[in-house]
C-alpha cells in the first residue's frame, strides 16, 4: 500500500506514512487563479494499493471536490484498490430527510465516494454513527478520545473525571472509553439546542468534581457554547482545572474567545483539523485499525 495525501492533510498524511513504514506518493497540486484545483500524480500508481489521506474541515466545500478529483484520478489511471481516510467527515450530522425536499447530504458522499471508487472508509469520531450504515463499503468510525485523554494526563491531574458534554449514546461511549484509558472515573451532563435560534441551553447536573482536575472529552467544537457551558459548570462546582480534549476543532467565529471566558485551562485537539490546537495526531490510530485488520 502507498499513501496519498490531498492538500488539507498533507502533514497527517506524512504521520500515517511514517506510523505504518509505508511510502508516500508524490503528487502535484495548485490553484488555478479561477479556483479551480488541479491534482497530478507525479508517479505510476498503476495495480497499487492506495490510502488517500483528506480530512473535510472548513472550506468542506472546496476539500470535498479534491478528494472527489484525487479518487477519479486513482481510478482512471488504475490504481489496484483505493482506500480513503477522512479523519473530519464533512455532511455527516443528517442520517435522514426530516422535511420534504431536504437534500440528504450525508448520503449523496456516501454514494460519491463509492462510485468513484473508493474500497473503504476511515474516519474519526463520527457526529452521527448511522450516517455510516448509508455505505455500501466497509466504514470504520475510529476514537481519538482515549489518545486526548491520555495527552491530558501527562499534565500531571490531580484525580481527574473525565465528563462528556451531552448525554446522547455515542458521547458517553467516548468518554467511558477516555476515561478506561486514564483509569479515571467520568460522568455527563445533559444539554438541548432550540430548533430556531439554535442556543445550547445545559442542564444543572451536581457532579464530583470538588478540587479535582476535569476533562470535557467531545467530537467536534464550532461554536464552542456546549464546552464553555460545561466549563462554566464544572468550575462553579469547585473543578480546579478544566482541559477540554476534542477530535476536531473547528472554533468557528468567537468559538475560542467564548472558551478562554469560560476560564478553561487548555483547548487540545487533533490533526483532522490544521490549528493550533492539533497536539494529538490520529495517524497512529489508523494505523492500529490498519494492524488489526491484518
Amino acid at each position: 500500500m502507498k499513501i496519498v495525501g490531498g492538500s488539507g492533510s498533507l502533514e497527517l498524511a506524512r504521520r500515517v506514512s511514517q506510523s505504518l513504514n509505508l511510502p508516500l506518493v508524490s503528487v502535484r497540486t495548485k490553484r488555478f487563479p479561477d479556483g479551480e484545483f488541479y491534482f497530478k500524480f507525479e508517479e505510476r500508481i498503476s495495480g497499487e494499493d492506495l490510502l488517500i489521506v483528506q480530512s473535510l474541515y472548513p472550506p468542506q466545500d472546496s476539500r470535498v471536490m479534491e478528494l472527489f478529483l484525487m479518487l477519479h484520478t486513482a481510478t482512471a489511471f488504475r490504481a489496484k484498490s483505493v482506500k480513503v481516510f477522512i479523519p473530519y467527515l464533512a455532511y455527516s450530522r443528517q442520517d435522514e430527510r426530516y422535511l420534504d425536499g431536504e437534500c440528504l447530504s450525508s448520503g449523496m458522499i456516501a454514494e460519491t465516494l463509492e462510485r468513484l471508487g473508493a474500497e473503504a472508509l476511515y474516519t474519526v469520531d463520527i457526529h452521527n454513527e448511522k450516517v455510516l450504515k448509508m455505505y455500501k463499503i466497509p466504514a470504520h468510525n475510529l476514537t481519538a478520545s482515549g489518545e486526548l485523554a491520555k495527552y491530558v494526563a501527562a499534565k500531571g491531574l490531580k484525580d481527574p473525571l473525565v465528563i462528556s458534554p451531552d448525554d446522547e449514546e455515542i458521547a458517553i461511549k467516548r468518554a467511558r472509553y477516555a476515561a478506561k484509558t486514564i483509569n479515571a472515573d467520568y460522568d455527563f451532563l445533559r444539554k438541548s439546542r432550540d430548533n430556531y435560534t439554535g442556543e445550547i441551553t445545559t442542564y444543572t447536573k451536581q457532579l464530583d468534581v470538588k478540587r479535582r482536575d476535569a476533562i470535557i472529552i467531545d467530537d467536534i467544537i464550532s461554536t464552542g457554547k456546549t464546552s464553555a457551558n460545561a466549563t462554566m459548570m464544572l468550575k462553579e462546582q469547585g473543578a480546579r482545572r478544566v482541559f477540554i480534549g476534542v477530535s476536531h476543532a473547528l472554533l468557528l467565529g468567537d468559538a475560542l474567545k467564548i472558551l478562554k471566558e469560560s476560564t478553561v485551562e487548555e483547548i487540545v485537539g487533533t490533526d483532522s483539523v490544521v490549528n493550533e490546537h492539533a497536539k494529538v495526531s490520529v495517524a497512529p490510530i489508523l494505523a492500529t485499525a490498519l494492524r488489526e485488520e491484518g
